[in-house]
């Protein structure tokens, strides 16, 4: 029990330690804002790394309304899109829906978040 407390600690004082960054950071004040944002920048990175191709309509229907109303979903596109973190764009087949993914600052912020969460999880605190 003493060891896994320790872990649970251990734990605490790294998430703890990368605090004041994830304050500083536009990128990662706005990924935490609300489980709505988490939602909407992860299902946007979907559409951005596996050419899924979402649209604000497809946002809509995949986050649960319980989480986001569709105004919530769309005040969250263009806070992101004021960011330069997104933005929209045309297929050549269907110049009617506009698409959503990450611009290349979006794509940086989000790697550098992921990659930081690696090393954090990957630490030898973990099999200790």
């Amino acid at each position: 029990m003493q060891r896994q407390k320790k872990m649970f600690l251990d734990y605490i004082q790294v998430v703890l330690t990368t605090w004041h960054h994830e304050q500083s950071d536009p990128y990662l004040t706005t990924f935490f804002k609300s489980i709505a944002h988490w939602n909407v920048i992860m299902l946007i990175g979907d559409s951005t790394y596996s050419d899924k191709d979402y649209s604000y309509e497809d946002l809509c229907r995949m986050v649960p309304q319980r989480v986001a109303s569709r105004a919530t979903i769309q005040r969250i596109v263009n806070e992101l899109i004021e960011l330069d973190l997104i933005e929209k764009t045309n297929k050549p087949s269907d110049k009617r829906t506009k698409y959503l993914s990450y611009t290349n600052k979006g794509i940086k912020s989000f790697e550098e978040f992921v990659l930081n969460e690696f090393n954090i999880y990957k630490n030898s605190w973990i099999d200790k």
